[in-house]
């Protein structure tokens, strides 16, 4: 299950709640958790806004009292260049500031489950990875694990040892469903037992991935051909994305 942190800001309370209930079915079905914020104006929204990276996506009404929701978008885009805005109103005559702005999308009230899912179909697949989380329950503790810490994951029994750049986590959860959980591109299942998180590959050795830490992880022989052309493939990708 992985972790995402949502702000709604609307001043009307039963809009706000009617939104929430619509996010919440939406992460019901796709076994996500999502933590949400409710902020009545802008204003109250900014005074809360501390750091990027706070929220993962942010819906905002553009009627409010005070500091409009276009406004407000303009200040959080000058600190946060990667979060999502979401527009929600009832009014379309805000699309060239939203495009201004670089808003994700603009939903129109009154909408309906399905615009707010295709919405965050969307959203989702665009956050930057760095500030996706994968939540386990570890030693009784609710963790919070950031993406772009975990190195890799195998997995003895039904006891899961998350390896990091700072510890190990064990979780009693199978690796099927952290791959689900996961679902990104820089990770590969190189075997039934283990999954990589291929930018903490130093390079490959005859049937294994040798880590940034040393460690040799297996690699299916089974696989093996279609399994390093998915590492090539990969290693292109992140190339020229970098170019």
């Amino acid at each position: 299950m992985s972790n995402i942190s949502i702000a709604i800001c609307d001043d009307l309370a039963e809009e706000r709640q009617n939104l929430a209930k619509m996010v919440r079915n939406y992460c019901g079905r796709y076994r996500l958790s999502p933590v949400l914020r409710m902020f009545s104006s802008g204003d109250e929204l900014l005074n809360t806004f501390s750091q990027p990276g706070q929220f993962q996506l942010i819906f905002l009404d553009i009627y409010m009292p005070g500091c409009s929701g276009t406004d407000t978008a303009r200040r959080i885009r000058a600190m946060d260049r990667d979060v999502a805005i979401l527009f929600a109103t009832t009014s379309q005559d805000h699309g060239l500031e939203s495009f201004e702005i670089q808003a994700s999308d603009y939903l129109v009230k009154p909408f309906q489950q399905a615009e707010v899912d295709r919405a965050l179909d969307w959203c989702l697949e665009h956050i930057p990875e760095p500030q996706r989380c994968l939540s386990v329950l570890s030693e009784g503790e609710r963790r919070e694990l950031p993406l772009s810490s975990i190195q890799y994951i195998d997995v003895y029994g039904h006891r899961a040892r998350i390896h990091t750049s700072r510890e190990v986590v064990v979780a009693r959860r199978c690796l099927d469903d952290l791959e689900e959980a996961i679902s990104s591109r820089d990770f590969l299942r190189c075997h039934r037992c283990a999954l990589i998180n291929m930018n903490y590959v130093q390079g490959m050795e005859g049937n294994d991935f040798r880590m940034s830490d040393d460690c040799l992880i297996p690699i299916s022989s089974a696989s093996l051909s279609q399994i390093r052309s998915q590492f090539i493939d990969w290693t292109y990708f992140k190339a020229w994305g970098q170019a």
